[in-house]
């Protein structure tokens, strides 16, 4: 195992709370630099991890020599910063969505396979326990020959004021909230095509959408003849996720905390991805569960930078899948 040097791009609390504690705990990788461009927060995250603290990511590559970047930063960042790190040599995990376009994530694409670096897209839906074991589940082929498949995604409105900004944000609600889902769905299906997709502002969101309906195609394999759609909104006091899986066998339905189906006729359900440690009538009772999908994404990240491995679960490539899916659903949609 190596020690590889981590430089973190952006001080807000995706990287405070996570990234940079995460790769601190990992046993290959240790956090040297914080680039930032608020002054106040890089001198703040600097002192808070004693790292070194730089105001951008060109200060950054050029102070360091750094072997991981990590992108935490608004998406109209996401290339330059990413294109640097990558032509810098370093293995890049860059947070959705990779760009605020297919345009630009091809470009990031190109450098990343020019350089031959490691690369993963934050995606966060995989890593809760629940959705590893729904996913083995269905590609295990225990539900039968699928009827529907569905993801309800209903989120708090964003705080940051970019989130509002399609210069910067690339779009609203189907920009962020839209690629977890994806993810998913192309790592079980293969890629989709757009087959229809409406936006709308329930509210004045400063000219991007903050609810939308998608309906996706799969022309081959476990879903070409299922119904697939996904429902996101900024709509919710509290944010949820669910999704359900529907086939000839059986079912499943699963969220980051809750997991219920049934195959061949018998039920079963699950808390954390564990089955209850009493199940009596109605009555189940759960044991403890430290099911963490930030820091296991993370995590495995830095196990695939340690070996080398450029075939992680979701390398650029997905990236670029993602944001030609979420373009053509802005196009489908009419949104502007």
């Amino acid at each position: 195992m190596g020690t590889f040097d981590v430089g973190v791009v952006g001080a807000g609390w995706m990287a405070t709370d996570y990234h940079v504690p995460t790769f601190r705990d990992h046993p290959a990788t240790r956090v040297r630099a914080i680039a930032e461009v608020d002054a106040e927060r890089r001198e703040a995250a600097a002192s808070r991890f004693g790292v070194a603290g730089y105001a951008d990511a060109d200060a950054m590559l050029a102070g360091e020599d750094l072997d991981v970047v990590s992108i935490c930063t608004p998406p109209s960042t996401h290339e330059s910063v990413f294109v640097a790190a990558a032509e810098a040599g370093c293995h890049v995990f860059c947070e959705k969505p990779l760009a605020p376009s297919a345009d630009a994530a091809r470009r990031m694409a190109r450098a990343a396979d020019d350089a031959g670096v490691v690369t993963q897209v934050g995606y966060l839906h995989r890593y809760y326990a629940n959705s590893r074991k729904a996913m083995r589940l269905v590609e295990e082929g225990l539900f039968g020959r699928l009827v529907e498949v569905r993801t309800l995604h209903h989120s708090t409105a964003p705080e940051q004021g970019w989130y509002y900004d399609p210069e910067v944000s690339g779009g609203g609600v189907l920009r962020d909230l839209l690629p977890h889902t994806l993810d998913v769905y192309f790592d079980l299906f293969g890629e989709a095509r757009v087959e229809r997709a409406s936006a709308r502002a329930v509210r004045d969101r400063g000219g991007v959408e903050d609810a939308g309906d998608v309906t996706l195609a799969f022309d081959d394999g476990p879903a070409a003849d299922a119904t697939v759609d996904v429902s996101v909104s900024w709509s919710q006091p509290e944010a949820f996720w669910r999704t359900t899986v529907v086939g000839t066998d059986g079912w499943v339905a699963f969220g980051p905390t809750e997991m219920e189906g049934e195959v061949a006729g018998r039920g079963f359900a699950f808390e954390h991805g564990d089955l209850p440690l009493v199940d009596v009538g109605l009555a189940r009772l759960y044991g403890a569960s430290d099911d963490d999908p930030h820091r296991e994404r993370l995590w495995d990240f830095a196990d695939h930078v340690d070996a080398g491995d450029r075939e992680t679960s979701a390398p650029v490539e997905r990236g670029v899948a993602v944001a030609e899916a979420i373009d053509a659903c802005y196009e489908r949609s009419g949104w502007t």
